[in-house]
C-alpha cells in the first residue's frame, strides 16, 4: 500500500512539472492585472522622480535570471516577488492619500495572488537574498532618506507597479 502511495505521489508531481499549473495558466493574468489596474488608480498621478536616486536601483538582472529558469523556479520566484510587495505594503499608510477601498481590494487581490502561484511550487526553493534585501533596501533608503513620507510611499508605489508588471511580463512569457 505504501509503495502505491509513493509512486501516485511520484506520478502526481510529474504531471504537475509536466503540465503546468492551472492557476498560472488560467487566473494568474486576471488577477496580474487587477493589481495593476487597482495600483495604478488608487494613488495620484505616478510620480516622475525615481528610486534610484536614493541609490536603490531596480534588481533586472534578478529577474533576468529568472527568465532563464524553469517554471517551477520561475514561479517560485514570482511567489517571492509578490510576497515582498505583500510585506512592504503592510506597514502603517496614515500619511498616504491612496483610496482606502482601492487599496484593500488591492491587498486583497494581491493575497489571492500570492496564495494561488504559491499552491504551484511543488518543492520549496532557497528565496532569493538579494531580491529580500532590494525590498528592505527600497523601503529603508526611500523612507529614511525622504523628507515627505506621502511622496516617498508614492515612489514606492511606482517601484511596485514596475515590479508587478516584470511579474506579469514573466508569467504571460515563460508559465
Amino acid at each position: 500500500m505504501k509503495a502505491i502511495l509513493s509512486v501516485c505521489t511520484f506520478l502526481v508531481l510529474i504531471l504537475h512539472l509536466t503540465q503546468g499549473c492551472p492557476w498560472t495558466e488560467h487566473k494568474f493574468q486576471q488577477y496580474s492585472r487587477k493589481c495593476l489596474t487597482l495600483l495604478e488608480e488608487m494613488g495620484e498621478k505616478m510620480v516622475d522622480d525615481s528610486v534610484g536616486e536614493l541609490g536603490v536601483h531596480f534588481p533586472e538582472e534578478l529577474y533576468r535570471l529568472a527568465r532563464k529558469s524553469q517554471p517551477q523556479r520561475i514561479t517560485w520566484f514570482i511567489s517571492q516577488v509578490l510576497d515582498e510587495v505583500s510585506q512592504l505594503l503592510e506597514e502603517d499608510l496614515v500619511t498616504v492619500a491612496w483610496d482606502e477601498k482601492k487599496m484593500k481590494d488591492f491587498m486583497s487581490t494581491l493575497d489571492t495572488q500570492l496564495a494561488g502561484t504559491e499552491s504551484c511550487v511543488v518543492s520549496k526553493i532557497k528565496k532569493s537574498k538579494r531580491l529580500h534585501l532590494y525590498f528592505m533596501k527600497l523601503r529603508n533608503e526611500t523612507l529614511g532618506k525622504m523628507e515627505d513620507e506621502a511622496q516617498a510611499w508614492e515612489l514606492i508605489r511606482k517601484e511596485v507597479l514596475k515590479h508587478l508588471k516584470w511579474v506579469d511580463l514573466l508569467a504571460s512569457t515563460r508559465l
